[in-house]
């Protein structure tokens, strides 16, 4: 089960397979060396730093075999955060705050005004993935009445996504009309899945960067039903 989790943006799957090991470890003494031995020495170390401070806390020997959670490690350079802060910070507002339209089947048109100067990370990493099509023909595969509809898995089981992360930017934002947000499952772990919550939700705001505001269509967001299908995503 942990290796089919290779592929999951998330690493929800990953921590209940470790769990799982961890406890038939726990639950046979004597087999404890042998697990060690079979699984430690086939599994890679995960690239996900939350897997990684998870053996730290609870699993010794794996810890010492992935190494440490921290630092984490960006893949970014200092030329790649110039090239956002043109972008996002030194332009005309309209620029630094493009707006897309999500396209919905059967329902209608969402538009959605992204915040660059607040979330320039998670607003071009979002912008990337608009131009990659990667969200064209996903479908909402969670839907909170009253609360938040999700997407960005291609996959649709709340797991799946392009892989790799980007650091949080929280910001001044609140949840406290339609807003879009970064879906997480640990600190620093947004990649592809977003939300956008249906009413107020105050004990979101702080945690979840915020990166876009809903400027038309919340009538629309009302009729959305789990397993809608997003026709496109356009700039």
């Amino acid at each position: 089960m942990y290796r089919r989790t290779a592929r999951d943006s998330f690493p929800d799957a990953a921590l209940s397979a470790l769990n799982a090991i961890l406890a038939i470890r726990k639950a046979k003494p004597d087999a404890a060396a042998r697990v060690d031995r079979e699984f430690l020495q086939s599994a890679a170390r995960p690239s996900d730093y939350l897997l990684r401070r998870w053996a730290e806390d609870n699993w010794p020997e794996a810890a010492e075999r992935w190494g440490p959670a921290y630092p984490l490690e960006t893949g970014r350079t200092l030329q790649d955060y110039r090239d956002l802060a043109a972008r996002f910070l030194v332009v005309a507002d309209s620029q630094a705050r493009p707006r897309i339209t999500v396209e919905i089947e059967q329902r209608g048109p969402v538009e959605i005004e992204l915040l660059g100067p607040d979330a320039p990370l998670t607003v071009a990493n979002f912008l990337r993935l608009v131009d990659r099509r990667f969200f064209d023909r996903n479908r909402w595969h969670r839907v909170v009445p009253d609360f938040v509809v999700q997407d960005g898995d291609p996959r649709g089981d709340g797991f799946g996504g392009p892989g790799g992360a980007i650091r949080d930017e929280i910001n001044r934002h609140r949840y406290d009309g339609p807003m879009l947000g970064m879906a997480l499952s640990g600190p620093d772990t947004g990649s592809s899945q977003w939300f956008i919550n249906l009413s107020p939700q105050p004990h979101l705001d702080g945690t979840y960067t915020v990166f876009g505001r809903v400027v038309s269509g919340t009538a629309t967001l009302s009729r959305i039903t789990q397993g809608d299908v997003i026709r496109t995503i356009r700039q």
